[in-house]
């Protein structure tokens, strides 16, 4: 018979393991809160983290993803939340996991029982216990709003609000027409707000307290900026931060500063954003839309806040007086937690620190049972771009649950938790201007660990010091190029059958069409690029 499992969260996440679990055999259902799936991804007014109505993903379409099901062809170059929330729907429809998806049911109780875990749940009319032999949760990680401490806030006489409250696109107009609203933050949400207030508000000023990187959508030969990023360059980039990460570091801040540079020349000194922090600890900023209301006026960046000193008022370091604010919105991140979990399995003792966790997805539990049992995903991320990662994350579980991969002892466990508090303590002392270290973040490394875990076979078949490499560079010469140099596509998780995950007989068509189409969209942009230089500009 097979096991019983769940899955704690509908979004990306939680249905790509949803997937994955029920194709290796597994009698999986998930459990969702909400009455729909997508997660984050469909704006919520609930007081969680999801999207606005602008957001755009700041991975292309062509890197973003699910390895056997690709999106649509005519998806932007860049999707929208609308699209990403309509892509999980037809996931949905199209492996038929809607029979075992349970909609408006939250986890208020967890617990083992005779050797297996009872799962509490409350649905819309009733509360029920349900037995399950392993659980699953993807529950996402940015929970906890961050609202740190603003002086004299008590005497400010408007809205004080932190983005997660941010309204529905009905309701703006009432709550900020003609306002003057100070952000605090610079981050991806205070972009996302400024867009959706740019038709509503009068003025946008966004203090920040760290320096930072902008970098561009695209680059100048049309192509999304994440293209860069092949499986060579992932080779590359793990050798160089796992064996001398300071000159790994040392070029990839130079680049990125060249191309902030580059794309954003107008930008004035006295904002700070330079010096930024680095990338070992904190990524740029992805900023066409703010770069766009920042030449226009409508936002500006201004110092960090020190306090407000009156109804409308707020100083900012430096002395400068903001005199008439009328909204302001704290756009400050979230940290990182898992409400769903009691406090011996949950993996976060205190808010704010790393988790407790064997690779940020297995429990380091005393009890032999609970570990191979239970698993988080969604608390790891490596700085590959798209949801590629996290499916592979939820393959891994499911190979580890089905036999197939073996993970280490539990003192082996326990001294890599050791090693990755350490390399992250040196990261942070290595860090000239002060910035967030998100818990989730690991080292490049891991992506291999993933694939080895997942089964699928990618970093054997490609380098030259490889067997198999050997063959697959023989067997079929123009794959192996193209999967090298040419665009990272999902679908290169699928290309190989190795007698783990599922490979996908698409596999290797969608890695041609997926390249096909970044060349052919490449030549489109640098078209439409060109005859707009050459419009003459209006007096």
């Amino acid at each position: 018979m097979a096991e019983k499992v769940v899955v704690f969260g509908g979004g990306p996440v939680g249905l790509m393991a949803l997937k994955n679990l029920r194709e290796d055999g597994f009698d999986a259902i998930l459990l969702e809160r909400r009455p729909y799936v997508g997660g984050l991804w469909k704006q919520s007014s609930d007081s969680t983290i999801s999207v606005t109505e602008h957001t755009m993903f700041n991975t292309s379409r062509f890197r973003a993803g699910i390895s056997d099901f690709p999106l649509p062809d005519d998806t932007p170059d860049y999707p929208s939340a609308k699209d990403l929330h309509q892509y999980f729907d037809r996931y949905c429809d199209h492996f038929d996991l809607w029979p075992h998806i349970k909609l408006e049911a939250e986890v208020v109780g967890l617990c083992r029982e005779r050797g297996r875990w009872a799962v509490e749940v409350q649905y819309t009319e009733e509360k029920k216990v349900e037995y399950f032999d392993k659980v699953l949760c993807a529950t996402g990680s940015m929970v906890i709003p961050k609202q740190p401490k603003l002086e004299g806030v008590e005497k400010f006489k408007g809205s004080v609000i932190h983005a997660v409250d941010f309204p529905q696109p009905a309701e703006l107009e009432a709550r900020y027409g003609g306002q003057n609203v100070l952000l605090i933050g610079l981050s991806a949400t205070a972009q996302d707000v400024i867009t959706d207030l740019s038709d509503y508000a009068k003025k946008i000023y966004v203090t920040h307290r760290a320096g930072v990187l902008l970098t561009p959508r695209y680059l100048e030969n049309g192509s999304t900026s994440d293209q860069t990023q092949s499986l060579s360059f992932v080779f590359v980039q793990i050798f160089l931060s796992t064996y001398f990460p300071t000159i790994f570091n040392m070029i990839a801040n130079s680049v990125l500063l060249k191309m902030h540079k580059k794309n954003f020349p107008d930008i004035p000194d006295s904002w700070n954003f330079l010096p930024a922090p680095s990338i070992a600890s904190s990524p740029p900023l992805i900023a066409d839309a703010f770069y766009r209301h920042v030449q226009s006026g409508f936002a500006e960046a201004v110092p960090e806040h020190i306090r407000v000193t009156g109804p409308k008022s707020v100083e900012l370091k430096g002395g400068r007086v903001l005199n008439d604010i009328d909204s302001i919105i704290f756009c400050t991140g979230y940290d990182f937690a898992v409400p769903c979990m009691p406090a011996e399995y949950n993996p976060y003792s205190k808010v704010g620190e790393t988790p407790y966790l064997y690779r940020n997805m297995f429990p380091l539990h005393e009890d032999p049972a609970v570990r191979n049992s239970l698993a988080f995903l969604g608390q790891a991320a490596t700085a590959v771009p798209g949801f590629a990662q996290f499916e592979l994350g939820g393959m891994a579980v499911s190979q580890v649950w089905k036999g197939n991969f073996t993970l280490p002892s539990f003192a082996e466990m326990k001294e890599w938790h050791r090693r990755q508090q350490a390399w992250r303590q040196d990261i942070i002392s290595k860090q000239a201007i002060r910035s967030r270290f998100h818990v989730a973040f690991m080292p490049p490394v891991h992506l291999q660990w993933l694939d080895q875990a997942a089964g699928t076979g990618v970093f054997e078949r490609f380098g030259w010091f490889k067997w198999r490499a050997w063959q697959l560079w023989w067997k079929d010469r123009d794959l192996y190029k193209l999967c090298l140099s040419g665009v990272l596509t999902p679908a290169i998780w699928r290309l190989f059958e190795t007698g783990k995950r599922k490979a996908w007989a698409g596999a290797r068509a969608q890695v041609v069409d997926d390249n096909l189409l970044a060349k052919k969209r490449r030549e489109e942009k640098v078209k439409a690029d060109n005859l707009l230089r050459a419009k003459p500009k209006a007096d």
